[in-house]
C-alpha cells in the first residue's frame, strides 16, 4: 500500500511500502525494481525495514509510507504514518520518522513520538505524504489532516484533506502554520495522500486520491506555480484497466519519480487500495 520509489542508484530504483499481515495490519518494506524496465524485479525485503512501535506508541498497530527523502549520501529518511487503536474511534494516524545509515537496508526510528502530532485541525489524522527541499532552505511538506468520520453502508471512513507546511529541518513542524490547500468536493468526503514534485520548469505538481460518497476511488493531477496554491485538473493519468483486471475497480496513491533515462513514472496500487498488487505507468507526451 502507498508505493513511495526511490532512486537507490543509477540502475534500481527502490519501492518502498506497507506490506499487510492476515489481521491487515502493515509493516514496511521494499522491492527493488530495474530504473530502465520497473517491470523487472530486482530483488525483494527478506523482513520489513520498519516494524511496529512499542506497545501504546502511536505506531504500535501498523505504518504505511509518507515519503523518502535523502538528505545525503548517509542519510535518508522514512516519513511514514503510524497507526494506534482507540476504543472511541476507528484509528489514530500520525507522522513518524525513521533514519538509515546504509542506504536503504536497515532504519532506526528518529523517536518513539511522532513529529507531526494531533491539531484541533487533524484531531484524528496528520499523515506526511510528500517532503521537498526548499532553494532557499528548510522544507515543504504536504499532508494529510482529518477531524471527523463519514458512515457509508454501516461503516465509517475518515474524512480527511490536504494540507502544506514548512519546516527549517524537516524534523520539527509547527502545526498552527499550515495553509489548507486541498478540500473535497461536493461528490467526496475525503481526498489526501497528497503527493508533491516540482518540474523543471519551477512550476509544480500534485497528485492525490479522493473518495466519493458512491464509494468511487480516484486518482487526480492538480498543478501550481508555488507549491501552495493548487489547481485541479481533469485529466485521467491511469485510466483503470479492463473489467475483471488487478486495477479494472480502482487506481490510486500514485506516486511520481524521473528515472536516470529521463523517464517519467508513476507507481501506483489497484484494486481494494493495493490489496491486488503495485504498478508502475510511464509518462507519454
Amino acid at each position: 500500500m502507498t508505493p513511495t520509489p526511490w532512486l537507490r542508484n543509477g540502475d534500481t530504483i527502490r519501492l518502498f511500502g506497507g506490506v499487510r499481515d492476515d489481521l491487515g495490519i502493515s509493516r514496511i518494506g521494499w522491492v527493488d525494481v530495474d530504473a530502465s524496465n520497473p517491470a523487472r524485479i530486482k530483488g525483494v525485503s527478506a523482513q520489513p525495514v520498519l516494524d511496529l512501535g512499542a506497545p501504546g506508541m502511536f505506531d504500535d498497530n501498523g505504518v504505511i509510507l509518507g515519503d523518502v527523502l535523502e538528505v545525503s549520501q548517509d542519510e535518508l529518511r522514512l516519513y511514514y504514518v503510524g497507526f494506534q487503536l482507540v476504543e472511541k474511534a476507528k484509528f489514530l494516524a500520525f507522522t513518524g520518522v525513521a533514519i538509515s545509515r546504509d542506504r536503504g537496508d536497515t532504519f532506526q526510528r528518529y523517536a518513539p513520538t511522532p513529529i507531526l502530532d494531533r491539531c484541533p485541525e487533524g484531531s484524528f489524522i496528520g499523515a506526511l505524504h510528500s517532503i521537498a527541499p526548499l532553494p532557499e532552505g528548510g522544507y515543504r511538506a504536504w499532508i494529510a489532516r482529518g477531524r471527523g468520520w463519514q458512515e457509508l453502508g454501516g461503516r465509517k471512513y475518515p474524512q480527511y484533506d490536504s494540507w502544506t507546511l514548512t519546516s527549517a529541518d524537516g524534523l520539527r513542524f509547527e502545526n498552527a502554520s499550515a495553509t489548507r490547500i486541498i478540500t473535497p468536493n461536493e461528490d467526496e468526503y475525503r481526498i489526501g495522500r497528497p503527493r508533491a514534485n516540482q518540474l523543471p520548469d519551477g512550476t509544480w505538481e500534485l497528485r492525490a486520491t479522493s473518495d466519493t460518497l458512491s464509494k468511487q476511488y480516484a486518482a487526480f493531477r492538480f498543478t501550481s506555480p508555488d507549491g501552495v496554491s493548487f489547481t485541479r485538473t481533469d485529466e485521467t493519468e491511469i485510466p483503470r484497466g479492463a473489467p475483471g483486471s488487478w486495477d479494472g475497480e480502482m487506481t490510486c496513491y500514485p506516486a511520481h519519480l524521473t528515472a536516470p533515462d529521463g523517464t517519467r513514472y508513476l507507481f501506483y496500487n489497484g484494486n481494494d487500495m493495493g490489496r491486488t498488487g503495485v504498478g508502475a505507468a510511464r509518462w507519454k507526451e
